[in-house]
């Protein structure tokens, strides 16, 4: 009799542990990493695979950043718990991507994959008008899941930033 009480009580235990723990789950407005690089590829159609990503830990603002290279660009996200990647991205670039054809299909294809990410809902023409919009046109819609903001170098070689963020 007494073991079945300390067998039902380690029961019970083991119960309430396993419904508060919250383990690996995912977190509101999060993607596992290995999740959000293998949509990237399969909204890309394979074009995108990113192969170059790592893990960095910032000491000042104690947290850790996803940061990876594509083609030159580099895309960077705060992470949460885990290999969770906040879904609020950053692409930024040296390269002149305005007057090499090749170098601005690529910007545009990360730029589309990583908004559908956020926003799955939107047409492809819908997203075109965006990439393409005006450097001071930083507004989307508030009808969109999410924000984004954009810089441009002075002459628009220098750099350029790409900042999307969950609206959710």
């Amino acid at each position: 009799m007494k073991s079945k009480i300390i067998l039902g009580i380690l029961l019970g235990l083991i119960v309430v542990w396993a419904l508060t723990n919250d383990g690996d789950t995912i977190e509101e407005s999060y993607m596992h990493q290995l999740d959000f690089e293998n949509k990237l590829a399969d909204i890309s159609k394979g074009r995108i695979v990113i192969e170059d990503s790592q893990i960095e830990h910032r000491d000042k603002e104690e947290d850790n950043i996803y940061k990876a290279n594509w083609k030159g660009f580099e895309i960077y996200a705060k992470m949460g718990k885990n290999d969770w990647v906040e879904n609020s991205y950053s692409v930024s670039t040296n390269r002149n991507v305005f007057e090499d054809k090749t170098l601005y299909e690529n910007y545009h294809k990360l730029m589309e994959s990583l908004i559908r990410i956020m926003d799955s809902k939107l047409t492809l023409e819908e997203i075109d008008k965006l990439i393409a919009k005006g450097v001071d046109e930083n507004e989307s819609p508030n009808t969109y899941d999410f924000g984004y903001e954009r810089y441009v170098g002075k002459d628009k070689g220098n750099q350029i930033r790409f900042t999307i963020t969950d609206r959710k």
